[in-house]
């Protein structure tokens, strides 16, 4: 009977390997259903892509990061009540590039009538087309194949792609999901954040979470080895450390949760299958905005982005501004050599005269922006992982919701959601 009663009084336990936002938020929805939670981070500091760095009152994200208003992410901060602050809008007038020119980017029903972007005819089938997507078109094949489907002229269709990129910061048509596209076009008409402080704010945040509801939060603690162990699994650590769990959460790149439990035929086929969005980007510490600065602009027959994120959000000393500039790269392309000349030449095209005012900047060449394509042939890969029961996936390139952070949250609510199911099954 004691036996019985000890085993009934015991907290089953999950380790979740990995400290970015998907194994934070995981963590706090596993230990909010009654569950005994440990997030192991190999780095010393927790919050994966979504750290910040301060360099003199500048507020360094890793490349342009924004907040979608009706996204997954804000929707389980906002439930979990982690307080940020921010603003919503930029100050100035969009800008699009062409050949080389400035126009209005087509946003609003003014900026349509107004743009040289466009010609009349252009105008009317663009705003047409933008109808449709609002009203809730999709599709089955790849946002390519849509776009074939809709008989716009080729500058429409350009238009088009570009603020695609700028919505899901991915470039390829081709091989992106005209599903997920279209549904992250609505969602990126609902609005975007720039957040006070920087990402880490959102970090801080889910930690003081986390610790409130006495998850374990070790940093600088690797995961080298994962097995099956009894009806659980065993972990061992760089420190020579051994650790028995009930379930594991993996919260990492693919190649990363493949290498930890190198036997999982679906890890390895995982691994080999996804494709990473990535891009070039430069950040940009400023004294000030050089006088006649745009702080916005998309190019169209250029995959390159500008935006003054300190416009709205508290990113920048007293003064100063912190520009991102982004070079969307195409899904299997490697940065070139000369990658930061192309950011450096588009900032000089939008906001000449930043040269003479730089403080500090921040280069990052080939940046993964996301560990999967969400692709129009397969779908993403499944929460729980096959033949292995009590192991879970979470990150941007997993589950059937949102894509970026998004993707994020969302497949790491389900994979803690999952795990608490499956601990409550008899499993002997």
């Amino acid at each position: 009977m004691s036996g019985i009663m000890e085993k009934e009084m015991t907290r089953q336990r999950v380790d979740i390997i990995g400290g970015g936002l998907a194994g934070l938020l995981a963590g706090i929805e596993l230990a909010g259903g009654g569950v005994e939670v440990t997030i192991l981070e190999a780095a010393g500091d927790f919050g994966g892509r979504a750290q910040t760095r301060d360099l003199d009152g500048f507020l360094f994200n890793r490349g342009p990061h924004a907040l979608y208003v009706k996204g997954a992410l804000k929707r389980e901060l906002d439930r979990f009540a982690v307080r940020y602050t921010g603003g919503r809008s930029l100050s100035g007038a969009r800008k699009a590039v062409h050949e080389g020119k400035l126009h209005h980017l087509p946003t609003t029903l003014g900026s349509i009538a107004t743009t040289s972007l466009l010609g009349i005819r252009d105008k009317l089938s663009f705003a047409a087309l933008f109808k449709r997507v609002m009203n809730g078109a999709t599709g089955d094949g790849s946002f390519a194949d849509w776009l074939d489907g809709q008989r716009v002229s080729a500058q429409v269709r350009m238009v088009v792609e570009a603020m695609t990129r700028l919505a899901s910061y991915t470039r390829g048509s081709d091989s992106l999901s005209a599903r997920e596209a279209l549904d992250q076009l609505r969602l990126s008409a609902g609005g975007t954040m720039y957040i006070d402080g920087g990402w880490m704010t959102i970090v801080h945040g889910l930690m003081q979470k986390a610790q409130n509801l006495a998850v374990q939060l070790r940093s600088n603690a690797r995961v080298e080895q994962v097995n099956r162990h009894g009806s659980g699994y065993r972990l061992r650590l760089a420190n020579g450390e051994v650790r028995e769990t009930d379930a594991v959460v993996m919260a990492l790149a693919p190649h990363e949760a493949s290498a930890l439990l190198p036997e999982a035929q679906v890890l390895a086929e995982i691994r080999a299958d996804v494709r990473p969005v990535r891009a070039n980007t430069l950040d940009l510490a400023l004294r000030h905005l050089p006088e006649g600065a745009n702080d916005f602009a998309l190019g169209i027959d250029v995959p390159f982005y500008l935006s003054v994120h300190s416009g709205s959000a508290k990113l920048a000393a007293d003064g100063g501004a912190l520009v991102h500039i982004a070079h969307y790269l195409a899904v299997g392309e490697n940065p070139a050599k000369d990658a930061i000349n192309g950011l450096e030449g588009f900032a000089d095209l939008v906001m000449p005269g930043w040269r003479a005012v730089e403080v500090h900047r921040q280069t990052l060449r080939g940046m993964v922006v996301s560990h999967g394509l969400p692709r129009w042939d397969r779908s993403r890969p499944e929460i729980a992982a096959a033949d292995y029961p009590g192991l879970f996936l979470a990150g941007d390139w997993v589950g059937n919701e949102g894509m970026i952070g998004d993707a994020a949250a969302a497949s790491a609510i389900a994979a803690a959601r999952s795990a608490l199911n499956w601990l409550s099954t008899d499993r002997n």
